[in-house]
């Protein structure tokens, strides 16, 4: 059958008051089943409704020229470069397909996810960054310090850890996953490493607040507790830690009368703390798919985990820490990717 005898069916059954599936179980009964499709009766059904009688197809305009929607569709994309290509192609009026063409093939640009940073620095901020990173990056590249280099950070761990990724069936719908509560269940710890292993952490108790008073009371103890501090004055033999600069770990003075040395942190510079770009990551990959019933429980996971991670691998963190503040200082303060 010719498209226009299908279109004076499918218009006669609507004027019959037909539904769309009425009209197409109708049409399959009589026909083939493949002689048209529901979406073709929706398409003609709602043409009539909104006042057309033709059953042909309107005029089209034709392609449009492509050097002049080029030239449209750069300058679109100029004044808005979030811009999706929906709203390309509605202020180009062509397809959206047309729009990825042009873009993709003639003028060689693709999208990209933006980068998210933790902050936008200052000149002041880069130069800071590049300074202190040179000053790890120098103590780092002597091997023998190491072992008297420890880093500390905190994070929250969750007691429910659902798996973020799954084996389906092609042409299976993606099941959603509810995004986590602010009010789930979860814990906050605090670790500290070094090449040899983890050698200390501590979790919040359930109700307390994470103070100087508790970073310096159980935290710093417990690492003092548990790592031999030499009396030495010499700074080269000296245990030295690293954390960030959040306010609860001003405590400097403190360790001075310990005679722990404190390793200056660049400012806003997560890239640079190896607990955040490995361990942490790593500690929370390993407890996809766990649920646990209490903190101690959890807890007693988290030193599994942190216990099993062998030595090779710790020491390939210290080089990549090393790499990242030469990283940093060459690209004169910039966060790494």
């Amino acid at each position: 059958m010719s498209k226009t005898e299908i279109r004076t069916i499918i218009k006669f059954l609507w004027l019959s008051l037909m539904s769309n599936q009425e009209i197409y179980d109708a049409l399959c009964k009589v026909y083939d089943a493949e002689t048209v499709t529901l979406r073709t009766v929706q398409k003609w059904t709602l043409r009539f409704s909104c006042g057309s009688s033709s059953i042909h197809d309107e005029k089209r305009t034709g392609r449009p020229e492509n050097k002049a929607l080029r030239k449209k569709l750069k300058t679109y994309i100029k004044d808005d470069p979030y811009a999706s290509t929906r709203e390309l192609a509605g202020r180009a009026s062509c397809s959206k397909s047309t729009v990825f063409n042009i873009i993709k093939n003639e003028l060689g640009m693709s999208k990209i996810n933006v980068r998210w940073i933790p902050k936008v620095l200052k000149e002041s901020q880069k130069k800071e960054r590049i300074r202190l990173a040179e000053n790890i990056f120098t103590l780092l590249s002597d091997s023998s310090q190491h072992e008297l280099v420890y880093t500390q950070d905190e994070t929250w761990i969750s007691w429910s850890n659902p798996r973020k990724s799954m084996w389906l069936l092609s042409g299976v719908e993606r099941p959603v996953v509810e995004k986590p509560s602010i009010r789930k269940t979860k814990l906050l710890i605090s670790v500290i490493f070094n090449v040899n292993g983890i050698v200390s952490i501590v979790a919040l108790p359930r109700g307390e607040k994470f103070t100087k008073k508790f970073f310096l009371g159980e935290v710093i103890e417990h690492f003092a507790k548990n790592v031999k501090i030499p009396k030495t004055k010499n700074e080269k033999f000296k245990v030295k830690l690293h954390f960030d600069n959040a306010p609860v770990h001003r405590i400097d003075a403190n360790l001075l009368a310990m005679n722990i040395s404190r390793v200056p942190h660049p400012p806003y510079s997560p890239d640079l703390v190896p607990c955040d770009f490995f361990l942490f990551g790593y500690l929370k990959m390993m407890l996809e798919g766990q649920n646990f019933e209490s903190d101690e429980d959890l807890v007693i996971e988290v030193h599994r985990i942190f216990q099993s991670i062998p030595q090779s691998t710790l020491i390939r963190v210290y080089t990549e820490w090393m790499q990242r503040c030469k990283k940093c200082i060459e690209n004169n303060g910039e966060y790494i990717e």
